[in-house]
């Protein structure tokens, strides 16, 4: 008769062929189509165990077919809160239990308005727009700048789009909502003249005819529109507009403001001979009361009595009221006791002008980054609240982040659009965020979680949370497999942070490419997997995530091991790489379904093997199940491995009989468990598995002991207690 190692290698030599022919089975392709048609409309754990053909499906592809009569017990398992050590599923010895409670989600995910990745990258938007508006400030206002003195008349000027734009924004006016003849009527008005067209308008209370008349005498032009004086602006005059638009156009000081006012008091500075050139001119008092911190009760008088403190004086004015704080601002000018400049030196030595730049650029933003911030923490603390996207819309601070986010002006959308963009799914090309083309609107429903009812709804992400979580769980599981000591704390803390990263970095993955260009993602992932993340290119990556997994030809189902197809799955990708909501469930999501099939064709070729030997169902079982073994404990909890286990190294029967600590210390002396992982000393081991098991029964034709085949009847109450007892 055929030894058994020969009947195992027939099998497992193309092991992926052998498969193929379970699936072809016309019983279990019916049942296969069944499963794969139906566990998408479950929705509870009830209906999941009273569709028997469901539930025996799953139960025999996770081993557990022994058991499908105890629903009671299998609830138990399915409702356990794997995140809790305590829980009914991890109390339990054997994986397979906590392994099938994985394989389900009966908990729906979370909802969540915004992820911590949708709000970062959406905070990081915002400040990439502030930091946009200083960029643009100061190209409008170079250009302004070089040509505004190149203007000979009021028509050139109106012809001008950019220069009168840049003109109408200073003084606050809104350029679309009015005519070119009406600018140009209100830049030839005579000012000093009550019945002319500008202070008519003023008259008559005209919107933004207050705007108007400031126009007006920014600028020199005859009621022609000729020039009236040598240039369209006198250099205070340009000057002052170019500052009304730096102060309506930001919307916090920028950069540029820091750079602007730092230029402007430079040129200032060398030309001061008293306290009254500073306290007079509004830029330069305001840049040394932000430079020294200076609050609202320094007055230009309450200053010059700082500066002009004879600091050789016990009890000057500066030291008897500010300390040590206004002499330090009295020692940054050289003023003497009058107010004037001292004879022989300037306002500020070098050094005190960098030391007070040096105060203004740390000081500037001070009022704007509070302001900012609070708007910040205004936003992110609604998030964490809300339960519809109305409760947005309605929240003026929030709405205003939201709307600056997205350089959307005030009343350009009703609420009505932007609720019907925020609850736009992206990933539908019909949706109204879509249909809109506008980036903008796009943009924001990715960065929201709203369903189309607009109530808060569970983010759409490569992974789901719960895959997510058990991913880096099972990560930080292999990576630290047979440490000790040391080794294994140093392993865990490592594979801890980045598992953290995994999670993440997750969050913010919308395509393949996205994922693919981060291998601390990735690698992650390969791990959970088990494989070496170090063995895996680039290019085999991107080969397995293009391949259609529907095509039992495409490259990533012709990969030996299914746990490549199953990787792949696992993500909510569609065929061109994108995320998608195809791929979503209800109790299980895609990835877990492949397993689920993959590991049913797999018991049933073991059980079809088993009906001819059971020693080759044994030795199925045990290359498959070994690589997941991390102690002791693990064999003695399975059956069928002690059974393996026994024949390897001899030991009789009586072995179970042994107290259980004796046990896992037998097998710790006779077996390395880190052998387990290496394939080829795993073969040997199975090699002589087979061998042991021949020898032992020479006829090649003895009965082994029915492990798996569920025919021995049910488990008993007292058994199920004595494996639970050994994790507790």
């Amino acid at each position: 008769m055929v030894s058994t190692y020969l009947s195992y290698n027939l099998v497992t030599r193309d092991l992926k062929g052998s498969l193929d022919r379970v699936a072809a089975d016309s019983t279990v392709t019916r049942q296969t189509e069944y499963f794969k048609n139906n566990i998408g409309k479950v929705t509870s754990v009830e209906e999941f165990l009273d569709d028997y053909q469901l539930y025996s499906y799953a139960m025999k592809a996770h081993g557990l077919e022994e058991m499908t009569y105890a629903k009671a017990f299998m609830k138990k398992v399915l409702e356990s809160d794997l995140n809790d050590e305590k829980s009914f599923a991890n109390q339990l010895s054997d994986d397979r239990y906590r392994n099938f409670a994985e394989a389900f989600q009966f908990t729906a995910e979370k909802a969540d308005g915004q992820t911590d990745a949708q709000q970062d990258k959406m905070l990081a938007r915002y400040n990439d727009v502030l930091a946009g508006e200083s960029d643009k400030l100061e190209a409008e206002t170079n250009y302004y700048e070089q040509r505004i003195n190149t203007v000979a008349s009021a028509q050139s000027l109106v012809g001008n789009a950019r220069l009168l734009n840049y003109a109408l924004s200073a003084y606050g006016i809104d350029g679309t909502y009015y005519s070119k003849d009406h600018i140009l009527r209100v830049l030839t008005s005579d000012v000093s003249d009550k019945d002319s067209y500008v202070n008519q308008l003023v008259a008559n209370k005209s919107k933004d005819a207050a705007g108007f008349l400031k126009l007006a005498k920014a600028f020199n032009f005859n009621a022609d529109g000729s020039l009236s004086a040598a240039k369209a602006q006198t250099d205070a005059q340009r000057e002052n507009t170019i500052t009304l638009y730096v102060d309506e156009e930001q919307t916090y000081v920028s950069n540029y403001y820091l750079e602007r006012e730092k230029a402007y008091y430079a040129s200032k500075i060398a030309g001061v001979t008293s306290v009254t050139d500073i306290t007079s001119d509004s830029r330069l008092f305001n840049y040394v009361k932000t430079a020294f911190q200076l609050d609202s009760t320094v007055t230009s008088s309450v200053f010059k009595n700082i500066v002009t403190s004879d600091l050789t004086v016990d009890g000057n004015f500066a030291q008897a009221n500010g300390g040590d704080a206004w002499v330090a601002v009295a020692q940054k000018f050289n003023f003497d006791t009058n107010g004037d400049v001292k004879a022989g030196l300037s306002a500020q030595s070098s050094t005190q002008i960098a030391s007070t730049n040096g105060g203004f650029a740390t000081h500037y933003d001070d009022a704007d980054e509070t302001k900012k911030n609070a708007l910040i923490d205004a936003f992110k603390s609604g998030m964490d609240k809300i339960t519809n996207v109305d409760e947005l819309l309605n929240n003026a601070s929030m709405k205003l982040l939201l709307q600056r986010t997205f350089g959307i002006a005030a009343g350009e959308f009703s609420n009505a659009d932007l609720r019907s963009a925020l609850t736009s799914d992206f990933t539908d090309p019909k949706s109204f965020a879509n249909k809109s083309k506008d980036e903008r609107l796009i943009e924001m429903s990715k960065l929201f979680n709203f369903d189309s009812k607009g109530n808060v709804d569970a983010p759409l992400q490569a992974h789901s949370t719960f895959s997510a979580t058990l991913i880096s769980k099972e990560y930080i599981v292999n990576k630290a497999r047979f440490l000790e000591g040391d080794e294994l704390k140093k392993a865990k803390e490592a594979a801890g942070k980045e598992a953290a990263y995994y999670q993440d970095k997750i969050q913010g993955v919308e395509t393949v490419d996205d994922l693919l260009a981060d291998r601390g993602i990735v690698d992650v992932v390969l791990g959970a997997y088990g494989f070496d993340p170090k063995t895996v290119t680039d290019d085999f990556l991107k080969k397995i995530f293009a391949s259609d997994l529907g095509d039992r030809k495409s490259f990533v189902n012709q990969q030996g091991d299914n746990n490549w197809a199953e990787l792949v799955a696992s993500f909510n990708f569609d065929g061109e790489g994108k995320l998608t909501r195809s791929t979503l469930g209800t109790v299980q999501q895609r990835g877990e379904t492949l397993e689920t099939i993959n590991l049913f064709m797999r018991q049933t070729l073991e059980e079809n093997e088993g009906q001819s030997s059971e020693a080759v169902r044994l030795a199925l079982y045990f290359e498959r199940t070994a690589p997941t073994i991390t102690s002791a404990y693990d064999i003695i909890a399975d059956s069928a491995l002690t059974e393996v286990f026994r024949t390897i190294y001899g030991f009789s029967e009586d072995f179970s009989n042994m107290d259980v600590d004796a046990q896992a210390k037998a097998i710790k002396s006779k077996l390395d468990l880190a052998d387990l992982q290496d394939p080829k000393k795993l073969q040997r081991l199975i090699e002589r598995y087979t061998a042991m098991y021949d020898t032992a029964n020479a006829t090649f034709d003895s009965t082994a002991v029915s492990i798996l085949s569920g025919t021995s009847g049910s488990i008993s109450a007292d058994l199920l207690f004595s494996l639970a007892q050994l994790k507790a």
